[in-house]
C-alpha cells in the first residue's frame, strides 16, 4: 500500500482551508483610488382587463470614488434615483419623482501626521415628490473641523490574491506568492491609472501586465519563462470583466460645525453640530462590513428636531467569482421635541450575477418602514426586484 506523504496532505489542508501568505488588513498604501459606478433599472407594465396601460420605471444610480495619499485624501459619493408610474384608471395621470444626494470629504493630514487631519464637507441635495408639480429647492449644506484615523483601499490586494489562485488553478505559476510579492504585485495593480497616464489608455495595458509579470519572475513562481498568452488573457479577464468587491479596512471619525446654506424650502438654517464615524473591515478573503454613523444637532432652531442620527451598514461576500450576495440596513433617527421620535428603517439582502460586458443580473429582497410622526406605518413594507445592473466603472 502506497503511504500519502505527510507534505501532500499539508498542501491539500492549505488549499481547502483557504489559507494565504498574507491577509487584506496587510496591505496599508496610502497612495491608492479607487472608482465604482452602477446604473440599476427595472420596469413592470400591465395591460388588458384595465383602462389604461399602467407602469412602472425605477432608474436608480451610484457612484463612489475615493483617492488617498499621505498628506491628504478625498471622497465623494452620489446617491440618485428616479420613478415613473401611471395606474390603470383612464383618469390617473404619468407621475415622476426623483431624489439626488451627493457628499463629499476632504481630508488634510496636519504636519506630516499619518493619523491626524483637519477636514472639509458638503451636501448637496435634489427632490421632487411624485405629487408635486416642481421640484423642491436644492439642498445644500457646508461643514469643517478636525478627525482622526484613515481608512485603506486594500481592492489591489483583493484582485492579487483572486490572480495568483486563477493562475495556480491553470498552472501557470507553480506555488503561492510570498507576502511580501504580494504586496509588491497588488501595488502594480493600484497604479492603473498611472500607467495610463504614462504610456495611454490605448497602449497601457501592455507595459502594466509586463510590470505584474516581473513581479512574478522575481519571485521565482513562473513555470515556464512568461505568462504567456494564456496567462495574460485570464489576468485580463479578473481586471477587467470579473468583479472584484471593493475592501476597505481602518476608521475615521470626524467632528466640527456646518451650515445649512439652503434645505429645501429654499430658507436656511441655522450651525450645525456634525459628527462622523467611518469603519471598514474585511473578513477573511471573500467578505467585507462597512459601516457609517452621521450625527448631527441644529443649534438654537426653530425646527422642532433637536437632533438626528443616520446608521449605514453594509456587508458583502463574494460566493463565487460572479455572484455576489449583498446586505444593508439603513436606520435614520429624529429626535422630536413635544413629539414622538420617528425612525425610518430600511433593509435589503440580494445577488448580484457579473455578466459579460459589465451587464449584471439583481435580484433583491427589501424591507422598509416608519416608526412616529404622521405618516407612521403599522406594518412593514416588502419588495422585491429583479433587474439588470450596468456597471459604469
Amino acid at each position: 500500500m502506497n503511504k500519502i506523504k505527510p507534505s501532500i496532505i499539508l498542501s491539500s489542508l492549505i488549499i481547502t482551508s483557504g489559507l494565504y501568505a498574507i491577509e487584506i488588513t496587510d496591505y496599508k498604501v496610502v497612495d491608492s483610488y479607487y472608482q465604482d459606478a452602477y446604473l440599476n433599472g427595472s420596469l413592470n407594465v400591465d395591460s388588458g382587463n384595465q383602462e389604461q396601460t399602467s407602469y412602472d420605471l425605477h432608474i436608480d444610480a451610484n457612484f463612489k470614488t475615493l483617492q488617498s495619499t499621505l498628506p491628504y485624501s478625498w471622497d465623494l459619493e452620489l446617491i440618485g434615483s428616479s420613478d415613473f408610474t401611471r395606474g390603470e384608471n383612464k383618469d390617473d395621470d404619468s407621475e415622476e419623482s426623483y431624489d439626488t444626494i451627493a457628499n463629499a470629504h476632504f481630508d488634510k493630514y496636519i504636519n506630516g501626521n499619518e493619523k491626524l487631519f483637519a477636514y472639509g464637507a458638503t451636501k448637496l441635495g435634489y427632490r421632487k415628490v411624485a405629487t408635486a408639480d416642481d421640484a423642491d429647492d436644492p439642498y445644500v449644506k457646508v461643514g469643517a473641523g478636525i478627525g482622526w484615523g484613515r481608512v485603506y483601499n486594500a481592492t489591489p490586494l483583493a484582485k492579487a490574491l483572486r490572480i495568483v489562485e486563477d493562475l495556480m488553478k491553470y498552472k501557470i505559476i507553480k506555488k503561492e506568492l510570498s507576502k511580501e510579492d504580494y504586496i509588491k504585485l497588488a501595488s502594480v495593480i493600484d497604479k492603473e491609472d498611472e500607467f495610463k497616464s504614462k504610456y495611454s489608455p490605448i497602449e497601457y495595458k501592455k507595459y502594466w501586465y509586463e510590470a505584474m509579470e516581473k513581479v512574478f519572475k522575481e519571485a521565482g513562481v513562473l513555470d515556464r519563462e512568461s505568462l504567456g498568452a494564456f496567462g495574460i488573457v485570464r489576468i485580463d479577464e479578473i481586471l477587467n470583466i470579473e468583479k472584484v468587491s471593493n475592501r476597505l479596512h481602518g476608521w475615521k471619525v470626524r467632528g466640527g460645525f456646518g451650515k445649512i446654506l439652503s434645505n429645501y424650502d429654499g430658507n436656511s438654517e441655522d450651525p450645525t453640530v456634525d459628527g462622523e464615524f467611518e469603519y471598514g473591515l474585511p473578513i477573511g478573503l471573500s467578505s467585507q462590513f462597512s459601516e457609517r454613523l452621521y450625527a448631527e444637532k441644529l443649534l438654537d432652531s426653530d425646527s422642532n428636531i433637536d437632533y438626528s442620527l443616520t446608521n449605514s451598514m453594509i456587508y458583502t461576500y463574494e460566493i463565487s467569482n460572479r455572484v455576489d450576495w449583498d446586505n444593508s440596513w439603513v436606520i435614520n433617527y429624529q429626535a422630536v421635541d413635544g413629539s414622538d421620535d420617528i425612525i425610518n428603517n430600511n433593509l435589503s439582502t440580494g445577488f448580484i450575477y457579473y455578466l459579460p460586458n459589465r451587464l449584471n443580473l439583481t435580484a433583491t429582497f427589501s424591507l422598509s418602514k416608519r416608526k412616529g410622526g404622521i405618516d407612521e406605518e403599522e406594518n412593514w413594507n416588502k419588495k422585491f426586484v429583479a433587474g439588470i445592473q450596468y456597471r459604469l466603472k
